[in-house]
């Protein structure tokens, strides 16, 4: 059995809060494997203070892509078996532009930008904690975000500047698509599971309106719907 550590869900959400722990779950879904959620804020208990992180076999595991590789080679099984080499370098190229481009846009549309005045309440019910605790870890969480996005330099750049590489994020990935349900092969691999965690929370009501208008107003909706009907249906 795994055991799945996840940041909390959003209210009215089957999905964790961060796409990092709802890519973890797809693969797990996708692959088969027999895993039990555990939904909450206990970062102390991660071996990298991160999450999502697994127990399995009385040992834990962290970073969402070491552990698909480690369980891909225990359980041979290959998400990307069936992509060629230029799919598969494709493939890692999208990967990269949501986990090291796209992530700092929706934590900046979450956590600093003044237009969304949704998070911090959506966040504080979420967390499972009382009220007063809630709120007082809250600003240090945002501490924390501002100072990740300070080491990135993403903090010096202008609200239009931070949005516009966003949807220049968002343009790649829908004109590569197009229209298609997945992107090789009409066939699941890591680089969907990987964009569309991403997509999800960019797309749903705990981002701005910018952030969010930038994936309606592409044509990524059967893309979004395929893969959540498959996996995430309430």
């Amino acid at each position: 059995m795994i055991h799945l550590h996840q940041l909390p869900k959003l209210q009215d959400k089957s999905y964790s809060m961060s796409p990092f722990c709802i890519k973890m779950e797809l693969y797990l879904k996708v692959a088969g494997l027999t895993y039990q959620n555990h939904f909450g804020l206990d970062f102390n208990s991660s071996p990298t203070g991160k999450m999502p992180y697994i127990e399995t076999q009385g040992k834990k595991y962290a970073d969402s892509n070491l552990i698909i590789s480690r369980l891909q080679q225990e359980n041979n099984f290959s998400i990307d078996e069936h992509l060629d080499s230029q799919q598969k370098a494709i493939a890692f190229s999208f990967i990269r532009l949501c986990e090291d481009s796209l992530y700092w846009a929706g934590l900046y549309s979450r956590w600093v930008d003044a237009d969304n005045n949704k998070w911090k309440v959506n966040f504080i019910e979420a967390s499972g904690l009382p009220k007063v605790m809630a709120n007082i870890i809250y600003p240090v969480a945002k501490r924390n975000i501002l100072r990740q996005l300070k080491s990135i330099g993403l903090i010096s750049l202008t609200k239009n500047e931070i949005y516009s590489k966003a949807q220049q994020d968002i343009d790649a990935i829908a004109n590569f698509l197009e229209a298609r349900k997945c992107f090789f092969n009409d066939k699941i691999s890591l680089v969907d599971l990987t964009v569309f965690s991403f997509l999800i929370t960019v797309a749903d009501s705990n981002c701005g309106k910018r952030l969010q208008n930038f994936v309606y107003d592409k044509n990524l909706g059967s893309f979004i719907e395929n893969i959540q009907n498959k996996y995430l249906a309430a």
